[in-house]
């Protein structure tokens, strides 16, 4: 590891346990995730509904509890457990807030709990925080999403530590402005070559368009376009012209940093998985969201190349790397 990774995993652990205390969330959803502070979540349940939840395989069972935290009344929802490795008895959980009752929480209507399996919730959550950092700097455009630390206790039960990160749903889109009936289109990209439509009706008009590697499923483009009505861009300069017109290209570089810089072996550009973006009607440009940062950290090779994977000798990349970074415009700006 090297040794800024050392220095900067000691001075986030010394924030977070300064800052663990007992407090109430904040006004609206950006107080939920206060990178300085540390709410302690509440479930209250049967104990033969916590047991279903710890022992669940298929992660698609929900049970009923009751949810607060510190100082507030107790309302109900639904919780599941993810698909995330167990630490012991530590589990990641999905907090679904208006499964049962019409509601929200703090303008959110889910919380997605990590337990750090992958790594440690201290390197998750300090990967989320260069996100947030990398959208602050001056004239950025880059809107990931939000995320905290949080303790949770279970009908009174310590369960441990989590990194509370903001799921990217309808209620994301409807807390930043970018919704519209008929008009926004949530895509997510969980694994390789796999896209699930997750708001909207049909196909964007900008999935129509870039219609090709790396933008659909690889296993059918392969870099040719996956339609035969498909438009390929034969140039460099072709191919960033039309990115420019229909991406944030500026925000998606940004990422592709903070990912490199995070050293994420499974994110949007080292491995074509775990992300969102959001496309419009209106002339609004693709959005690529960040997702699933519990691999952060985890290189035994801090000094490899941040423009692939250096395997035996030569530089291996994947298909957003080939596509974008290897462009002369995009490389320049990426650098």
């Amino acid at each position: 590891m090297s040794k800024f990774q050392k220095i900067s995993i000691v001075l986030i652990s010394a924030v977070f346990i300064l800052q663990t205390q007992s407090v109430q969330a904040g006004s609206g959803w950006p107080g939920v995730y206060d990178p300085k502070t540390v709410l302690n979540l509440n479930l209250d349940m049967s104990n033969a509904d916590w047991n279903t939840i710890r022992n669940d395989t298929t992660f698609d069972i929900e049970v009923p509890a009751m949810f607060w935290t510190d100082g507030e009344k107790p309302i109900l929802i639904s919780v599941r457990r993810k698909s995330a490795a167990a630490l012991g008895g530590k589990i990641s959980l999905k907090l679904d807030i208006n499964e049962y009752v019409d509601q929200t929480w703090n303008d959110l209507k889910k919380l997605s709990l990590e337990n750090g399996d992958d790594e440690n919730v201290v390197a998750e959550g300090f990967a989320w925080y260069l996100h947030r950092l990398a959208a602050q700097e001056a004239g950025s455009s880059y809107s990931p999403g939000l995320a905290s630390w949080v303790t949770l206790y279970v009908n009174g039960e310590y369960q441990g530590v989590y990194v509370n990160v903001e799921q990217p749903d309808k209620q994301f889109l409807k807390n930043r402005g970018l919704y519209s009936k008929n008009e926004t289109w949530l895509y997510k990209a969980g694994d390789i070559s796999t896209v699930k439509l997750k708001v909207g009706d049909g196909d964007s008009p900008t999935s129509g368009i870039l219609c090709y590697s790396p933008f659909v499923a690889e296993s059918k483009g392969n870099g040719k376009g996956g339609d035969k009505l498909c438009v390929v861009p034969q140039s460099d300069e072709a191919i960033a012209a039309e990115l420019n017109d229909l991406v944030d290209m500026e925000a998606m570089l940004t990422q592709a940093a903070v990912e490199a810089f995070v050293m994420n072996p499974d994110a949007l550009f080292s491995h074509g998985k775990n992300f969102f973006y959001i496309d419009f009607l209106s002339n609004d440009r693709r959005m690529y969201l960040p997702w699933d940062y519990d691999a952060s950290f985890v290189s035994n090779k801090p000094d490899g190349s941040i423009y692939g994977v250096k395997k035996g000798g030569r530089l291996s990349q994947s298909a957003y790397q080939q596509v974008i970074i290897n462009n002369p415009e995009f490389r320049s700006r990426y650098n």
